[in-house]
């Protein structure tokens, strides 16, 4: 009975020793603290504007109080609240690297919300896209931007109601686009498939300052907005289109919201809201040349008349006002060797064999009778108005 009790007390002892050694061991696999940042010490840059100069690469960070990048609907004493730096050098890393080094504290780019490409950069795309995926820090989800505006100016626009400068198109383009679609600006992630996509043409809107409609005080105020887009096929920078110049394109836009035209008739004019766009591209081959047919579906409503208009009227003119901007923009594409309908991609993906004949390696652009163009528009309703009387 003693021999059992001492060894009793021997195991509880080695049991002690074994837990407390777990413990330590633990202890030596947690997580510290050695890494914290200090929010006073960092920077973090919300924007970033590169540009191509004389042989080098402009880097502009726009940053702001980290506060703001928290908080997007705060009205702030300070109508422009930003700080805008810039960087040179040979590539982007080296440009953010000299801008680095005029900080008073670490420049980071974990909150880094858009990408602004000034056009004499844009035939260095490649160039680009790879910099920034180099940079540990930085996002996809970013979104990308082109323009023809200097980068400062569209860095320091303003904003309503003394917001935040996060409320602005470049950093929200999604209450613009649900009430007016033309281009949805993209992901850096869905920049990059596109852009390595055989075949593909890739759109990246334009974006820019514009003072002609808002003033406050009787001081015009510099707002951002949409003018256009860049085309690339692949990697190559092919070219800039006005939104007069494209504006067929919202109607084949897979994530089009709402947009408002006019119609007219013989004796009178309606305004509608087209609130949904279908598009469906079919191929066919006649002597082993292809030819392609759009289809578009609209539905709308209509929400104002004009003396007199009937709904035969003014399904015959939306139809063939879409169909003319389909058209032009085509054609317009076309002109600047832009395939914008994606043609070439079409045949890549369910002709395989025809476009390694026939296009690959080739700058292979479809001719302007190559392409048909059918629309059918739906008015779901008519509002008040009884589009089968006579209105005065």
């Amino acid at each position: 009975m003693r021999y059992k009790a001492v060894q009793s007390r021997i195991v509880s002892f080695w049991k002690k020793w074994a837990a407390l050694i777990s413990i330590l061991f633990g202890s030596m696999l947690l997580q510290g603290c050695w890494d914290e940042v200090n929010l006073q010490d960092t920077s973090y840059v919300s924007a970033l504007g590169i540009d191509y100069k004389e042989g080098k690469y402009e880097i502009y960070a726009q940053t702001m109080k980290f506060g703001l990048i928290a908080k997007t609907e705060a009205v702030q004493p300070d109508p422009n609240p930003v700080w805008i730096g810039r960087g040179k050098g040979d590539s982007i890393l080296l440009a953010m690297n000299n801008l680095a080094k005029s900080g008073q504290s670490i420049l980071s780019l974990e909150h880094l919300k858009t990408v602004v490409v000034q056009d004499r950069a844009l035939d260095r795309m490649e160039d680009i896209m790879d910099g920034l995926n180099r940079q540990r820090a930085s996002r996809y989800t970013s979104l990308i931007y082109g323009t023809k505006a200097p980068i400062e100016k569209i860095f320091t626009t303003d904003t309503f109601y003394d917001q935040s400068p996060l409320n602005s198109v470049m950093y929200m383009p999604q209450p613009l686009e649900s009430q007016r679609s033309f281009i949805r600006p993209s992901s850096l992630q869905l920049a990059v498939q596109s852009l390595k996509e055989p075949a593909m043409v890739t759109t990246i809107a334009a974006l820019t300052a514009n003072d002609h409609f808002w003033t406050r005080k009787k001081i015009k105020l510099e707002i951002q907005m949409i003018e256009g887009l860049f085309a690339f096929k692949e990697l190559k920078y092919a070219g800039y289109l006005s939104e007069n110049e494209a504006a067929g394109l919202r109607w084949i836009n897979p994530e089009f919201e709402h947009y408002m035209m006019k119609a007219e008739g013989k004796q009178g004019s309606a305004a509608l809201f087209i609130s949904s766009a279908k598009s469906k591209l079919y191929t066919s081959f006649n002597g082993g040349t292809p030819s392609f047919v759009l289809k578009v579906r609209l539905s709308g409503a209509v929400a104002e008349i004009v003396k007199r208009m009937n709904e035969e009227e003014i399904i015959a003119s939306v139809e063939a006002n879409v169909k003319i901007e389909l058209e032009n923009t085509y054609r317009n594409g076309l002109m600047k060797g832009m395939d914008l309908f994606r043609l070439e991609h079409e045949l890549y993906r369910y002709h395989n064999a025809y476009w390694k004949e026939a296009c690959k390696d080739k700058e292979w652009l479809p001719k302007p009778g190559q392409l048909k163009v059918e629309v059918k528009f739906n008015v779901i309703h008519s509002g008040n108005f009884d589009l089968n009387e006579t209105h005065k």
